[in-house]
């Protein structure tokens, strides 16, 4: 049987190790992926040390994927081999190739590289969901994805706005219209932020999360920095705050200013689609996220497109998979900031 070469970790907390493993064949409505760039997360990390969200072992992670559609399984007619796509899997991307449900691909623009459609699957869906998507996902600022601009006067703050999800967010509350867009962020990366649509932005450095409050205060917050009693003091009564870090929790009171909070996951397929991984019991997707998940994968195209939605900025890392866990220590030691990390598993050596 082919075989192709792996970034493998053996049993739980081991070591990873670069070795052979078998081609996979897609089954019916699944197709095969050469992987051409995979993009490294945060989340990555998380799953190798605390064993959460992990595939059996040997187990394969990586979720950020871009590449070429190479084998297609029985009863997919939407797509032929050599398809540019990119896709969020909850596990396999750190490989040459890989399987996944076809009804989970989004085709890649031909204005953006690989290197770039890695960093969507993941990050982009994080923000999206937690604005745009109708409750209890997110906050519902726009569940049917029109191109109208519903928010058109409103303001907004995003705590942590230089993360690869911060920059997604940014881009969206322009999409929705937000006149008003104050980011809280490291200097370095004003100048970038400001070209994603940002018209105000506090340095992290001068102003601490214990002393952050905007004012006059935003109708809606998007937290990507675990940062939820700033959220609070820069929020309206009445307004609304949505935090991707759900082990997050605010010690200030929300309820009797009749603010909403929103926790929320970045998937874009529930688990009719993509199985279950770890403890299905409390296996985060939902059949709420494939629903909202069919925008996603009809509108990014467009926004990649028209430009209106920009790739993470990004930095390749060397030798295949084999230079991933390096990179993954950078990013776990936090020396990674404003780019993602992506590479490019085909130049692993066979």
């Amino acid at each position: 049987m082919p075989s192709q070469q792996a970034l493998i970790i053996p049993s739980p907390k081991a070591p990873f190790v670069v070795g052979p493993l078998p081609i996979p064949i897609p089954a019916a409505g699944e197709i095969r992926l050469k992987i051409m760039c995979v993009g490294l997360n945060p989340m990555n990390t998380i799953q190798h040390d605390l064993g959460f969200l992990m595939p059996d072992y040997p187990a394969v992670i990586g979720a950020d994927i871009a590449g070429v559609v190479d084998k297609i399984g029985e009863g997919v007619d939407d797509f032929k081999i050599g398809d540019e796509v990119f896709v969020q899997t909850m596990h396999g991307g750190f490989q040459q190739y890989v399987v996944v449900p076809a009804a989970t691909l989004i085709r890649k623009p031909k204005n953006v590289s690989f290197e770039e459609a890695a960093t969507l699957p993941v990050n982009f869906p994080t923000a999206c969901v937690g604005l745009l998507a109708p409750a209890p996902l997110g906050l519902g600022l726009n569940p049917s994805f029109t191109w109208d601009k519903p928010q058109q006067g409103q303001s907004a703050l995003v705590i942590g706005g230089g993360t690869s999800v911060g920059q997604f967010a940014v881009q969206l509350l322009k999409f929705l219209g937000f006149t008003r867009i104050v980011v809280y962020a490291s200097k370095s990366h004003f100048d970038y932020l400001k070209e994603l649509g940002a018209t105000e932005l506090i340095d992290r450095k001068e102003v601490s999360t214990d002393s952050l409050a905007v004012k006059p205060p935003v109708q809606v917050v998007y937290d990507s920095a675990g940062s939820l009693d700033a959220a609070i003091d820069s929020v309206v009564d009445g307004g609304k705050v949505a935090s991707c870090v759900p082990r997050a929790k605010p010690t200030k009171d929300y309820e009797s200013r009749g603010i909403t909070l929103n926790y929320h996951f970045g998937f874009y397929a529930g688990p009719e689609l993509l199985k279950p991984v770890g403890d299905a019991a409390h296996y985060p997707a939902q059949r709420g996220h494939t629903e909202f998940g069919r925008h996603i994968i009809k509108e990014l195209p467009k926004l990649l497109e028209k430009s209106v939605i920009v790739a993470n900025r990004f930095e390749v890392v060397p030798n295949g998979v084999a230079g991933i866990p390096e990179a993954l220590d950078r990013i776990k030691a936090g020396t990674v900031g404003g780019v993602k990390l992506v590479a490019h598993p085909q130049e692993s050596v066979a």
